[in-house]
């Protein structure tokens, strides 16, 4: 597994206490004075969620080639993965036609659907009414979609909101007209997703405005949103120093809405990242992971493999693998859990 970052003082910070929001399976008394036994301890292991593990759609784009749908379905299939998340097709396209047509031969439990809006930056503004009207037709076709799919929205772009180094870019330059713009747009979001019955959750992202979580809490308690809840990301929330530490982040409010996770390790500078397998990167997943259960996710854990190279069901593999050795070993030596 990949060694905790000499970059994060996190790693070190992590406490015995469980989150405020978490559930009690790794919790001490309510004083948090009197440690569990062994048994105790073994017993709320066995009770540790077990997210379905979903499929971004990108491990298979890029780097000179592309798949099938049919190839990209089986592949996550046999990789042992239980969801598959459309990144950025067109419901009323060709594509999205031909995928539909797939989708009675597959198995998975869990489908997902992403979609990003160019129009917070200013050379796009002058497209955010067309741009909202497309949201929402998505939201409706997911809606009424046998699939299901929960939503997940970034808002893109770079412009004026670049800079230098990752905590100088995105939110970090956002002005008050990008801010408004980002309202309007997750407050149509979100009473579509109300209207619609879908989860819907605002996707954060490097060098867009939203970048780390304190952004997303900002976007949506100024959007008034109800339904739309703010996703985890692993890798930009890493990514990004300005991102505040997970335990503050998992103890926010609006975190009790918490229906989207994706974990993606990667190799980090100041400026850059480059997403890598599961197992390789700098992130201290066996931490990340665990608090996740401390706090008590159910949800879907999604995972990217954003030009990672090479064999893509290769990378799909350590992804489900890792996530599922894990959780094993919390089970089954719950002494080996990071955070007693």
């Amino acid at each position: 597994m990949s060694k905790p970052s000499n970059r994060r003082a996190f790693v070190k910070k992590a406490s015995l206490a469980a989150a405020s929001l978490g559930v009690a399976a790794n919790a001490c008394t309510a004083d948090n004075t009197t440690p569990q036994t062994a048994a105790a301890a073994s017993t709320a292991a066995q009770d540790l969620p077990n997210n379905p593990l979903v499929l971004f759609d990108n491990f298979h784009t890029g780097n000179r080639r592309s798949y099938s749908w049919k190839s990209k379905f089986t592949q996550a299939q046999a990789a042992g993965l239980d969801g598959f998340e459309f990144a950025v097709v067109d419901p009323r396209s060709d594509r999205w036609k031909e995928a539909m047509d797939l989708v009675p031969d597959t198995n998975f439990k869990v489908w997902g659907f992403h979609w990003t809006t160019r129009s917070v930056i200013d050379r796009n503004a002058d497209k955010i009414e067309a741009e909202i009207e497309k949201i929402i037709d998505n939201v409706e076709i997911c809606g009424k979609s046998p699939l299901k799919p929960y939503f997940t929205l970034s808002l893109s772009g770079y412009g004026e909101l670049g800079g230098e180094t990752f905590d100088q870019r995105g939110s970090a330059k956002a002005e008050e007209r990008h801010w408004e713009r980002a309202y309007k747009i997750i407050a149509a979001y979100d009473k579509a997703c109300q209207e619609n019955n879908v989860k819907g959750s605002i996707y954060p992202h490097i060098d867009w405005i939203c970048d780390t979580p304190q952004s997303a809490f900002k976007i949506l308690e100024g959007a008034k949103a109800q339904v739309v809840a703010p996703a985890f990301c692993s890798h930009h929330w890493y990514a990004n120093p300005a991102s505040m530490e997970l335990d503050e982040m998992l103890a926010h409010p609006m975190m009790k809405k918490l229906q989207y996770v994706v974990l993606t390790n990667g190799l980090f500078t100041k400026s850059t990242f480059k997403a890598i397998q599961f197992h390789r990167g700098q992130i201290d997943m066996a931490w990340v992971l665990a608090k996740l259960y401390e706090f008590g996710y159910q949800g879907p854990i999604s995972s990217q493999g954003w030009q990672i190279g090479g064999d893509p069901y290769d990378s799909l593999g350590y992804f489900v693998e890792g996530v599922k050795s894990l959780r094993q070993r919390f089970i089954e030596h719950p002494e080996l859990n990071p955070l007693v």
